[in-house]
């Protein structure tokens, strides 16, 4: 039996985030249930859309659904179509309560429009909103349309040094043209997948079954406390994007050069944006550049392209390898842990291939800093040639 409704949104869109955020406890399932026949309904009622094509995209905890639409269908709701199909967002649970902070992601991609920064571009449904709350089941979930965004991800191009550098590049400039963006849900919002959470791993740690594994996470954590979140005031602190992974990196294949080399052309995904420190954004995006390769040598060279537009103070540098591995220690625990929950989610174990190797190596190699930095200037020298 289909159960959809509509419920006002208005006052959560109009005050900017004044609910109370909520972590995610162990044992919660979140994520929606619902088929594609009731997404294509949801589509047609609030966004006029008769739906010709539909397919599921691979997501963590939410549901991401391609969609595009018959032309030869009049719809009069949405003012300018988008030629390229649709992304139907149905959002998990835990989420779906932070209606402020939705605001503050659509809010957020309007802002990034105007700054030239390519990412998907949010549609209003026929109520006027950008987001809509539905009963699914016995549970409500927000819904919400963005325009599909062409061409490729940065996981399915060949990598090389230079796409690792211009990612680098790309999340600096990303981070100073939101430097001046502000919305009042982010003072408030909070998630266990932000930097400022890694504390809370030791509840979710049990579905570790390796003791050596355990052990490390644990010294991790405990370094994190006393030499990050001991000195939180010290480092400098804005929006960021917080998850710039290599399924979120949009790229294009550059005409410019002889080879046809990809270049980093957009973001998309911004349900992990949040006020915090920026050497966080740094070490998430580097985290997840060195799973690309299992190498460290790759944070050097990503390191050099974002330094080429901001300076990483030497106080913020001297925690950055604590912050990387205490990144690769929310993927990798929070992976296991939701696999049990959803075993049928592949996707969500996408770091453990080289994650736990790579963790082991950097926590070992107690000279990543140098090893970056160097990486980084020889990189830089070779280029100048």
């Amino acid at each position: 039996m289909e159960m959809l409704e509509i419920s006002s949104s208005t006052k959560c869109e109009e005050s900017g985030g004044s609910e109370e955020s909520e972590i995610l406890k162990p044992g919660t399932k979140i994520k929606p249930t619902i088929s594609e026949k009731e997404v294509e309904k949801l589509a047609e009622r609030l966004y006029g859309i008769t739906v010709l094509e539909i397919s599921e995209l691979i997501s963590y905890d939410d549901r991401n659904f391609f969609i595009r639409e018959d032309r030869n269908i009049k719809n009069p709701i949405i003012a300018n179509h988008s030629t390229h199909g649709y992304i139907l967002k149905v959002l998990n649970a835990l989420d779906s309560h932070k209606a402020g902070f939705i605001d503050a992601q659509t809010k957020l991609m309007l802002f990034l429009a105007q700054q030239n920064i390519t990412c998907p571009k949010p549609i209003m449904n026929v109520y006027g909103k950008y987001y809509s709350t539905e009963l699914l089941g016995t549970t409500k979930h927000i819904v919400r349309l963005l325009e599909y965004i062409p061409g490729k991800i940065f996981k399915e191009v060949p990598l090389t040094n230079n796409l690792f550098y211009q990612a680098g590049v790309f999340v600096a400039k990303f981070d100073r043209a939101i430097k001046n963006f502000t919305h009042d849900a982010y003072k408030t919002h909070k998630s266990l997948w932000m930097l400022d959470s890694v504390p809370k791993l030791e509840e979710f740690a049990y579905a570790l079954k390796d003791i050596s594994k355990q052990e490390i996470v644990e010294e991790v954590i405990a370094e994190f406390k006393s030499k990050v979140m001991g000195h939180y005031d010290k480092f400098e602190k804005g929006v960021i994007h917080g998850d710039f992974n290599e399924h979120n990196i949009l790229v294009n294949k550059c005409s410019s050069t002889e080879k046809k080399e990809y270049a980093v052309s957009g973001i998309l995904d911004f349900g992990d944006s949040c006020y915090t420190l920026y050497i966080f954004e740094l070490a998430i995006a580097m985290a997840y550049m060195m799973l690309q390769t299992g190498e460290l040598e790759t944070g050097g060279f990503f390191l050099a392209g974002y330094e080429s537009i901001r300076l990483v103070p030497q106080h913020e540098y001297n925690v950055l390898r604590i912050c990387v591995a205490a990144r690769l220690c929310q993927s990798l625990v929070l992976g296991i842990y939701t696999h049990t929950l959803d075993p049928e989610n592949e996707y969500i174990l996408t770091s453990q291939k080289n994650g736990w190797q790579l963790l082991q190596l950097l926590w070992s190699e107690k000279k990543t800093d140098e090893l970056w930095r160097n990486t980084a200037d020889e990189y830089l020298k070779q280029s100048y040639k």
